[in-house]
C-alpha cells in the first residue's frame, strides 16, 4: 500500500468512525444525561445529601452549600468563555495567526486565585473535620460489627437509657433523638463503610481497627443508609436504618422481650 493509499484509507476510517460515533454514541450520550439529570431531580430520596436531619449533617450541608454554589459559578464562566472561543475563533480557512508564547502576568493571576480560593475552603473544611472528630460530648455508645452482608449492634449497659444489660441486635440501629450517639465500628470479614447520609457522613469499619462516628437526629423517625465500600457480591443489599425515638421507646424497641 503506497502512501497516498494509506492516506486516503485512513480518512474514511475516520470519517466512518466519526458517523458512528454521531449516529449511535451521541443518543446515548444524552439519552444518559437526561436519565442523570430526571434522577436528581427525586422528590423521594431517603438518602439526599442535601436534606440534614441533624447537627453533624448539617455541619457537613453548611459546608458544601457555598463550596458548590462557587464551583457551578466558576464551571459556568469556563463553559462560556470555551464556547466564546470556539465560535469567535474557529476555522474559517484564516491564515494561522502569530503564535506567542504566553502571558506571564495572567497565568500567574489565575494561578493565584484558585489558590485563594482553596485556601479559604480549607479552613472552614479542617475546622468541620475536627468538630466531627469530637467525642468526648457524646451521651450515648453503640458497638457496631460490618459483616457480609449485615450489621450488629451491640448496646453495652447505659442504665440512663434502661439498658441495664448488653444487648445484641441486628437490622437497625436504634437511637434516642436528640442524643449525641457514638458508633464505635469495626468490621469481622472486609472493609465495609457506614453511611446515613441524613444524619453524618460515612466512616469505614476496618477489621482489626475500632473507628468512631457521631450520630444525632433532631426528630423522631428512620433514616436510611448503604455501605459505600464494595464487599462483595451482595453489596449493594448492604444497607442500614437508623431509628430514632424518644428515650421512653428506647428498651423496648431494642430488645422487646424486655416487658
Amino acid at each position: 500500500m503506497s502512501r497516498r493509499q494509506f492516506d486516503n484509507w485512513l480518512v474514511a476510517l475516520i470519517a466512518s468512525v466519526r458517523v458512528v460515533v454521531q449516529k449511535v454514541f451521541k443518543p446515548l450520550i444524552i439519552a444518559g444525561g437526561i436519565s442523570a439529570l430526571s434522577a436528581s431531580c427525586a422528590t423521594n430520596a431517603p438518602q439526599d445529601t442535601w436534606q440534614p436531619k441533624g447537627p453533624n449533617s448539617k455541619l457537613i450541608d453548611d459546608l458544601q452549600q457555598p463550596v458548590f454554589a462557587v464551583a457551578g459559578i466558576i464551571g459556568l464562566i469556563v463553559a462560556v468563555a470555551v464556547v466564546y472561543t470556539m465560535i469567535k475563533y474557529r476555522d474559517r480557512g484564516q491564515p494561522i495567526p502569530e503564535q506567542t508564547h504566553g502571558k506571564p502576568a495572567l497565568e500567574i493571576t489565575l494561578t493565584i486565585i484558585p489558590a485563594l480560593i482553596l485556601a479559604v475552603v480549607s479552613v472552614f473544611t479542617f475546622g468541620a473535620i475536627f468538630k466531627l472528630a469530637k467525642t468526648d460530648d457524646t451521651e450515648m455508645v453503640i458497638n457496631v460489627t460490618g459483616q457480609q452482608w449485615w450489621w450488629e449492634y451491640d448496646y453495652p449497659v447505659q442504665n440512663e437509657f434502661g439498658i441495664t444489660s448488653p444487648i445484641i441486635s441486628s437490622g437497625q440501629l436504634v437511637m434516642p433523638v436528640g442524643t449525641k450517639v457514638l458508633l464505635r465500628e469495626t468490621s469481622r470479614d472486609v472493609i465495609h463503610s457506614y453511611w446515613i447520609p441524613a444524619l453524618n457522613g460515612k466512616r469505614d469499619a476496618v477489621p482489626g481497627r475500632v473507628q468512631t462516628l457521631r450520630l444525632e437526629a433532631d426528630e423522631p423517625g428512620i433514616y436510611a443508609g448503604q455501605c459505600t465500600e464494595f464487599c462483595g457480591l451482595s453489596h449493594a443489599n448492604m444497607r442500614m436504618e437508623a431509628v430514632a425515638l424518644s428515650k421512653d421507646e428506647i428498651r423496648e424497641a431494642i430488645d422487646p422481650d424486655c416487658t
